[in-house]
Order: C-alpha cells, then structure tokens, then sequence
C-alpha cells in the first residue's frame, strides 16, 4: 500500500468520530441515535496549503524581482497561518481551517474567543464536556470560552432552545447556583437514555430538578433566548458548521476532533491557535 494510499485510510478510519449534519431525528421514548458519521464536504489538502478557493492563488513569477508580487505573497502567506512568535506543531489546511475572511465572534469581546459548537445528543460533544470544564477552568484572563448549540434540524434546534433557555434562567439568577443544569441534560440524555425531544419532556425535565412551569415559561418562549436563537442560525451558517464538536477561535480558525486526531489533540490545536492570536 503506498504512503499516499494508506493515509487515505487513516482520514477515512477518522472521520468516523464526530456527530455529522446528517442526523436522523428520533420519535417516541427510545434513546436519541447518534448521527451516522460523515467525512467533512470539504477537500483535505495533505501540506499547509489553504483549502480550494479559501485564497486567491498566486501566480508564478518569471524569476524577476516584482516588489508588488512580493509584498502579495507575504501578505497571502500571513492569512494563511497563525503568527510565527510561537512553535507549531499543527497546520492550515490539515489540522485546522482558516475562514476568509474572519467571522464575527459570538461575544464580540475584545481578547481571544474559543467557541465550541456542539449538541446534547451527540456522544462525542458528551465525552468531550468533561475535559473542556476543566481546560476552560484555567483560562488566561484575555481568553473567552463560549458554547453554541448546532442547528441543522429541528430537534437540534429543541435542544439549542433548551440550551438558551438554562443560559437565560441562570443569567436572571432562577436557578440554584449550584445546579450543574447543562450536566443534568447530557446526563439525562446519554445515561438516562431521555430523549428530550420536545417541549413537553424538557418541561416535565426541568420540574423534577426544582424549576416550575411559570419560570421554564419565562425563558423558553423570552425575547432573549429568541434573539439568541437567531444568532446561533446566522454563525452556523457563517462558521459552515456541519458535524459537532466544532472549535471556533476568534471567528478565525476551525477545527474538530478529525482534524486534530483525538480529543486531547483537538484541545492542543485550540491552544496553540490561542497562543497565535497574541
């Protein structure tokens, strides 16, 4: 098997761990599937050359020194990788994708923002959840760790609805502080095997762990959680978000457990495409 061939295989054998955009909705009490795996639509180059149609490609120069042409190719250069002040182990086109041109962030805050695209019935977002608590845990001061539900179909959206309405009822302060209520619907999910599907569920969800029906009503259907459901529509859409885990930083750069290799990897791209963005 030549070298070329054998790699083919390698990224076959790993795209087979990441929830794809393709996931069949469920109906009745039986427990959420998770998504049949799909590779990714887009082209994986082999080297650090960007992705087809990413960047305008350069044309060969005939040997004579062009000053404007020279200035171009760096410029090109610069977009297509992170700054060069820090060690890399990991690169453009192979290891992560790099959006041209950036994308509006999820905070608008003024450091470095790390997204993390997911869903609660993906398996691989819930093996994923407990070792981003404790990387996010320990974040530099200039660094902002935000998640954002997927939306490709209407029971993500359920679930992404379920998800602002816990973000807006612990930022009005309903909820126990000590209640880990995102820990609760993976949980519910993928060990109690709950599907979660609809409305009614979550509702009856929610009142086992103390929050009645009026303050459950006044933030699933809020102005709020509405508007933050429109904005997770448009940046899925900006961020091209296909399959979760997805890892978005400072509306640069994309990557996910494929890419990187493994979870641990994945988590190491992010730190490093942190440390570029200093």
């Amino acid at each position: 098997m030549t070298a070329m061939r054998l790699k083919l295989v390698i990224l076959v054998a790993a795209a087979l761990t990441a929830c794809g955009s393709d996931t069949p909705e469920t109906t009745g009490d039986a427990a959420i599937e998770t998504a049949p795996t799909v590779a990714e639509t887009e082209p994986r180059p082999t080297s650090a050359t960007p992705n087809s149609g990413e960047l305008e490609a350069v044309e060969e120069s005939d040997g004579s020194f062009d000053a404007e042409e020279e200035a171009r190719e760096v410029t090109l250069r610069m977009a297509q990788e992170p700054a060069a002040n820090t060690p890399q182990r990991f690169r453009v086109g192979e290891h992560f994708t790099r959006y041209q041109p950036t994308k509006t962030t999820i905070t608008g805050t003024d450091g470095i923002e790390v997204a993390e695209v997911f869903w609660y019935g993906c398996n691989h977002c819930y093996e994923l959840e407990p070792m981003l608590n404790r990387w996010s845990s320990d974040l530099p001061a200039d660094v902002t760790f935000v998640k954002m539900p997927a939306v490709w179909n209407p029971l993500l959206e359920t679930h992404a609805q379920l998800f602002y309405t816990i973000e807006a009822l612990i930022g009005a302060g309903r909820v126990q502080e000590n209640l880990d209520l995102h820990g609760a619907v993976f949980n519910e999910i993928h060990v109690n095997k709950k599907g979660l599907r609809t409305e009614r569920e979550i509702r009856s969800f929610l009142a086992r762990l103390g929050i009645d029906e009026e303050t459950f009503e006044g933030g699933w259907n809020s102005f709020e959680v509405n508007t933050r459901m429109r904005q997770a529509k448009s940046l899925n859409r900006a961020y091209q978000i296909s399959s979760v885990p997805t890892m978005v930083v400072n509306g640069k750069y994309r990557t996910d457990e494929v890419r990187a290799g493994s979870k641990p990897e994945l988590i190491a791209v992010v730190d490093e495409l942190v440390a570029s963005e200093r």
